[in-house]
């Protein structure tokens, strides 16, 4: 009988953990547990919050996708993990057994500050952005102060940056900027540091941008409340200020979610509850379970003043589902050998009419090399890979043949490589 691999999470990492697995293995079973009927690009969601997208032309339903490419899909929402059963628990009470699981569900949004999830808004699902546009069309009505940032232990910052300079573009568009004084204030303890010690000139380059566009920023502190006109935050030595707001965008922090959870410290780490995992994204103790995607349990790159956390951008969560699926069929084949994803960051924060890009390689210090850009380009190119993934999606192969080879070719940077370290070997640090 043929081996059965559940993935739970039907987002960029699920789908491309099941796509890679299909065409590495015909005859293995796929099985894609997620509670949400559609895959989203989630590198859209502001675009859609502004108004820019349309929900149906960024999703993919995923019932009528998946079984064409003989992958069994389940819209059921995961409610616990037994690992020494080998045993997914579903919230309907079904239970499906599984040879390999892969954990790929996403995060838990935690709403860290007094009032944020009530008065602030968010970009980091379709269902936020959906609502942050519906805010969006009164506040245009009656133009105020904007707020837009992160509160501390916040791990993705490129959402926020993107927001704050799509919206200056779309207020200059409507003949409002000069109404709507914007104010970035975020746990980076500067400007550009983005979660990963700053990308080379990344905090020149959006300091420049900021007085550029005017848009004021305050960096280094912990935002603490937030309330229908104002967000309030501490600086490091306690002392309390107020910055008016009629529209707030703050991002939250990231934790795994309960299903992860449920599985005991042995998968899920005890402080973020995100899955713990080695080089090549197995679980140490269950070698059957592998994470992808932001639920793995990534250090910080540093330690700042301000907690915050290391991003994981789209380009690493296709590297770690490509790393995954090759284990898992190299470990039913009975092989040694073992990859490991490059964890490189790119990263690309549209501004409307131009965009910022930066890569970082590799996204843990010290780097081989970092490179930025901003320009009209970047702006297309960024439109046009929405385009691209989503026909990947639908095509049921997100194998990232010509990222690959184009990322090789201009940056000399492949996605997987051999991994020693978890060859099983004696000694071997995974």
């Amino acid at each position: 009988m043929s081996k059965r691999v559940v993935i739970i999470g039907g987002g960029v990492g699920g789908l491309a953990t099941a796509y890679n697995l299909r065409k590495l293995d015909k005859n293995v079973r796929i099985t894609v547990v997620s509670n949400r009927p559609y895959f989203g690009f989630t590198p859209s969601f502001p675009h859609l919050a502004l108004g820019w997208r349309k929900f149906e032309k960024i999703s993919v339903p995923l019932a009528p996708l998946l079984p064409k490419f003989d992958i069994e899909f389940v819209n059921e929402a995961a409610e616990s993990i037994e690992p020494e059963e080998n045993r997914l628990k579903l919230k309907s009470g079904n239970k499906i057994d599984y040879d390999y699981l892969v954990i790929a569900t996403g995060p838990k949004l935690v709403f860290g500050a007094e009032g944020q999830e009530e008065y602030s808004s968010s970009v980091c699902t379709a269902e936020h952005a959906v609502e942050l546009n519906k805010k969006l069309e009164s506040f245009y009505q009656n133009p105020g102060a904007v707020v837009v940032g992160a509160i501390p232990g916040v791990s993705c910052f490129g959402p926020a940056y993107e927001f704050a300079f799509m919206l200056n573009h779309e207020l200059v568009k409507r003949g409002i900027r000069h109404k709507v004084p914007i104010t970035y204030i975020t746990s980076e303890p500067y400007l550009g540091h983005l979660g990963l010690g700053g990308v080379g000139p990344s905090r020149r380059l959006m300091e420049d941008l900021f007085a550029e566009k005017d848009i004021k920023y305050v960096t280094n502190v912990k935002i603490t409340k937030v309330e229908a006109d104002k967000v309030v935050y501490e600086d490091l030595d306690g002392n309390t200020f107020e910055s008016p707001s009629s529209l707030s965008m703050l991002m939250p922090r990231f934790m795994g979610p309960d299903v992860v959870a449920s599985a005991g410290d042995k998968v899920a780490n005890p402080m973020n509850k995100m899955v713990i995992v080695d080089r090549c994204f197995r679980n140490p103790t269950y070698k059957n379970i592998y994470g992808v995607g932001v639920v793995t349990a990534i250090p910080p790159v540093e330690k700042t003043p301000v907690p915050t956390g290391a991003p994981k951008t789209g380009q690493m969560i296709e590297g770690m589902a490509m790393a995954v699926a090759h284990n898992i069929i190299g470990d039913m084949r009975n092989s040694t050998d073992r990859y490991a994803p490059t964890l490189a960051a790119i990263c690309i924060a549209d501004m409307g009419n131009e965009a910022a890009g930066f890569i970082a390689n590799p996204v843990i210090p010290p780097r081989a090399w970092v490179k930025t850009n901003k320009s009209r380009w970047m702006h297309l190119l960024k439109s046009g890979f929405e385009k691209y993934f989503l026909w990947k999606v639908k095509r049921g192969d997100m194998s990232p043949a010509f990222e690959e080879k184009a990322l090789e070719v201009f940056l000399h940077l492949r996605l997987i490589e051999p991994c020693s370290d978890c060859n099983g070997s004696p000694g071997s640090r995974c």
